[in-house]
């Protein structure tokens, strides 16, 4: 078989930049079309290993880990080996799925061609069915990491909260925190976290709280804590009014819980916009926590 080096490249580097694209859709980061089209060339030039011989299994194995590593350090810029490795993953499963479609088209369409040390090679493809597999490929990526990211909001479940005390009453967006396991010592009620700007909405002297004369004292809470890697530590609480969880498709359902204020950084929705509180998970099961 005659192997064109220009197709080569070309086959190998559109590959692997529609595997950058979808690690990067899949994982949800922010990276630079540079960065991309440079990491999709690099993809291109190591497809040549397809003409290195008598390199042992161990030695196709170390190069093939490491230039994965490498190309995903170096395109998605990661501050910690944590994100690092887990972005590999995602990066090889990507990779994989990949594989698989080259085989599949290989047979189907009766293609010849070969696959050696993770690159592969098409015989006599011309540059329209080069461009119209990027078409395709690019439509067939998008719908798939759409989907996949779907799922994944998904499994976080958002939820719409509304939250009245006292006169004062919003609907807030709130998601479904599978980490928080807090509750009131004294009540043992399941405590939501909630941002500090939403609550000085609710109730504008939320800094006095702790004082006696505050209208609002009597529903001030101590919320004791201990957060993985730090030490243990208090947060502020105040006991609503009322609280209702407005899932779609039901109807609204009470729950009887406490408000936390948490000052940290909260995540973000899909739309970009931060999330205003976090639910805790078991007042998602029903059950005793469900309205009286």
């Amino acid at each position: 078989m005659v192997i064109y080096a220009e197709y080569l490249f070309l086959e190998n580097g559109l590959v692997g930049f529609a595997i950058l694209y979808l690690t990067k859709k899949i994982c949800g980061y922010e990276v630079r079309l540079i960065r991309m089209v440079i990491g999709s060339i690099f993809c291109g030039i190591y497809a040549f290993v397809i003409f290195l011989e008598n390199i042992p299994w161990w030695g196709e194995l170390i190069l093939k880990i490491g230039f994965s590593f490498g190309i995903v350090a170096w395109v998605f810029c990661f501050s910690t080996l944590k994100r690092l490795f887990q972005a590999t993953l995602v990066f090889y499963l990507v990779s994989f799925a990949m594989g698989g479609i080259v085989i599949g088209s290989m047979y189907f369409l009766k293609l010849k061609g070969l696959t050696s040390g993770g690159a592969f090679y098409i015989e006599k493809i011309t540059y329209l069915q080069v461009f119209l597999g990027i078409i395709f490929a690019t439509i067939g990526l998008y719908v798939f990491a759409s989907f996949i990211k779907d799922r994944i909001w998904k499994g976080m479940k958002e939820v719409s909260v509304k939250v009245s005390i006292g006169s004062k009453s919003d609907v807030l967006k709130g998601m479904v925190d599978t980490g928080n396991f807090l509750a009131d010592p004294i009540s043992g009620k399941p405590v939501f976290l909630v941002s500090e700007k939403v609550i000085k909405k609710l109730v504008p002297d939320f800094d006095q709280i702790t004082d006696s004369s505050s209208k609002m004292s009597k529903r001030f809470r101590i919320i004791p804590y201990k957060s993985v890697g730090k030490d243990k530590g208090l947060l502020i609480g105040i006991r609503p009014d009322e609280v209702l969880l407005l899932e779609k498709g039901n109807e609204p359902r009470k729950v009887d819980i406490i408000l936390a204020v948490h000052k940290g950084k909260f995540p973000e929705g899909r739309d970009g916009n931060k999330y205003d509180l976090l639910i805790h998970p078991e007042v998602m099961e029903g059950g005793i926590l469900e309205g009286e």
